[in-house]
């Protein structure tokens, strides 16, 4: 798309403006799924750190899943290599031959419908992927590429002025190392984890190899950041844990920290829990690296880290800065206490641009990140770093974001926000009337939240439309083929174009997961063994719907909006999830048909 006015705007404020902005103006864009930075290359955090420098960015940190509980027990990036005892777990960025988030493995000549063609891969790959994935041929080598590219992403960042964090989650560990314990308390179970005893010496080797590891690979790194594991405390038992006695005493002494009202027992313990690492964390950087900053960051969820703040505000020095993601996924600003932690230590909001509930969709958020931001700056915090995955689609809130981070105290509204933005990537006559349906969007929420929750697998309830939510895209179709007829410059066309196709996609899925439906249910009801039966007419009305499916036109609509990583990222995962299941779908039923 064309520069945006927001990024003429944000070179031309004058000191004064800035001296009113947030001191951390950051980004966060989240390794996992196909459609953010775990499929790109050097030129594309090359080109993303470019856009994060014209638009006043002067902060950017990468999170880590380095194992712990759930779905993430075994998923171990290869930004950190945690090498202890001569351990060197299993890692890799994920890419279009592995199953962890709900894809079915393919090769890209597997895609559908000639959207195989979009896909540049490097000489020798089978599958799509950042090139340090894919190319490498050992474990060694995921580990040796995928540090070497981000070496570049720090010299990179460096260069436009930008700090840069690594991070991981304290507390858990890859799971080679549930089997090198020496005592039976280094760590405990609980809901599918393994929780490592801060007080364990071979947990506390673990912590420190993590830790050198970061500062002996990325020299001069700016922060390290230190997360509170998102699922790795459910179900604990207290009782079991503080078997420990260093534990135990420790928790006996620092409890008190969290004992305000809402707090039970585990929580309790969560805290104390915490506080341990974080403190052995915070004194070995200190001892290894005295210029490194130290952020922790987590959830925000109530039986997460929200309710552990204050207690860990009492509790740890007042050098350490304190982060938490937005709640519900962004839905909703920071708590209000934030304001009472940042009168005594520097504290930050992490508003989403957008939440992984969605990311086949686009999800305007323009309202939120002004809201959000101008919230942070009212109650005091000096810092604003939004969460992503995506660039292509999130571009308006991206730009909403950082004017509002480096100009807090800017009335613009919403619809202001979108004629600037219109004016510049869509021409005069979007600005005027495409810009307000736009803003109505917005405000309105009635497009957001479609789901397309890609960290669990497909299933046909993705992406499907209340009529209300029908009527709307097909008034933004409307409206975008009114400005395509009375647009004449070119980029503006394309853009129009581009925008034009995830409101046709957005309603071609609705279509397609409707027409899988009645097959899935039907192998559902047979594989679950429901003792239900279907007959021949059900299954062949079944089938009739599926073949009668608009998957073709879902596959063609978005290979002709794809134009930046991130998007490759989604045809990569709908060939995976919804082709592959098409596939099966029409075969169970055929077979179903044929067997006697």
């Amino acid at each position: 798309m064309k520069r945006s006015l927001l990024f003429t705007l944000l070179f031309g404020i004058n000191a004064l403006s800035y001296a009113q902005s947030f001191e951390i103006r950051g980004v966060l864009p989240w390794h996992n799924f196909l459609s953010g930075p775990s499929a790109w290359n050097v030129q594309d955090y090359e080109k993303y750190l470019d856009e994060c420098q014209k638009n006043g960015i002067n902060f950017v940190a990468f999170h880590n899943y380095t194992g712990g509980g759930e779905r993430y027990f075994n998923y171990v990036e290869p930004m950190i290599k945690i090498q202890y005892k001569n351990v060197l777990p299993e890692t890799g960025f994920d890419h279009s031959g592995m199953a962890r988030w709900g894809y079915l493995p393919m090769k890209v000549t597997e895609f559908a419908y000639g959207t195989d063609r979009l896909f540049q891969l490097p000489k020798g790959a089978t599958y799509f992927g950042a090139d340090c994935s894919v190319l490498a041929k050992t474990n060694e080598e995921r580990y040796e590429l995928a540090q070497s590219l981000m070496q570049n992403v720090l010299e990179m960042a460096h260069a436009r002025d930008i700090q840069m964090a690594m991070g991981f989650e304290f507390g858990v560990a890859p799971p080679e190392y549930a089997s090198i314990r020496t005592r039976d308390d280094m760590y405990w179970l609980g809901h599918g984890s393994i929780v490592y005893n801060p007080f364990d010496s071979d947990a506390t080797g673990i912590l420190y190899a993590t830790i050198d590891n970061i500062l002996e690979t990325y020299r001069g790194i700016d922060w390290i950041y230190l997360w509170l594991n998102e699922h790795c405390m459910f179900g604990i038992d207290p009782a079991i844990a503080l078997k420990n006695q260093h534990m135990k005493e420790f928790f006996d002494e620092n409890g008190k920290y969290f004992e305000s009202e809402g707090i039970d027992d585990n929580l309790k313990f969560l805290g104390v829990w915490a506080q341990a690492y974080i403190q052995k964390s915070y004194d070995y950087i200190k001892r290894k690296a005295p210029g490194t900053k130290i952020v922790i960051g987590g959830w925000g969820a109530e039986y997460q880290m929200e309710q552990l703040l204050q207690g860990l505000d009492k509790a740890l020095p007042k050098d350490v800065v304190f982060s938490m993601l937005n709640p519900a996924q962004g839905a909703k600003p920071h708590p209000e206490y934030f304001k009472t932690i940042a009168a005594n230590r520097q504290i930050w909001a992490i508003p989403w641009l957008e939440g992984d509930y969605s990311l086949w969709h686009l999800q305007p958020r323009v309202h939120d990140m002004r809201t959000h931001v101008k919230k942070a700056a009212d109650d005091g915090l000096n810092g604003v770093v939004g969460i992503h995955w995506r660039t292509a689609e999130i571009a308006a809130n991206f730009e909403a974001f950082a004017h509002f981070a480096a100009n807090p105290s800017d009335d613009q509204g919403v619809e202001t926000s979108y004629r600037d933005y219109c004016l510049h990537n869509y021409g005069v006559y979007a600005a005027k009337y495409l810009a307000p349906l736009l803003a109505s969007n917005d405000t309105s929420k009635i497009l957001s939240n479609i789901k397309s929750d890609v960290y669990f697998a497909y299933n046909p309830s993705w992406g499907r439309l209340v009529p209300q939510q029908v009527k709307a895209c097909r008034a933004m179709i409307t409206a975008l083929d009114d400005c395509l007829s009375n647009e004449k410059d070119n980029d503006h066309l394309a853009n129009l174009t581009w925008l034009k196709a995830n409101y046709e996609f957005t309603l071609l899925l609705n279509e397609v997961s409707s027409s899988i439906e009645p097959a899935w249910k039907i192998r559902e009801d047979i594989l679950s063994g429901t003792g239900r039966h279907h007959g021949e007419l059900d299954i062949n009305t079944a089938l009739k719907r599926l073949q009668e499916a608009p998957i073709e036109r879902l596959f063609t609509t978005y290979a002709s909006r794809v134009r930046s990583r991130g998007e490759l990222g989604v045809l990569s995962s709908i060939n995976q999830r919804v082709w592959r299941e098409y596939g099966l779908l029409s075969d169970f039923l055929q077979n179903l048909l044929s067997t006697p």
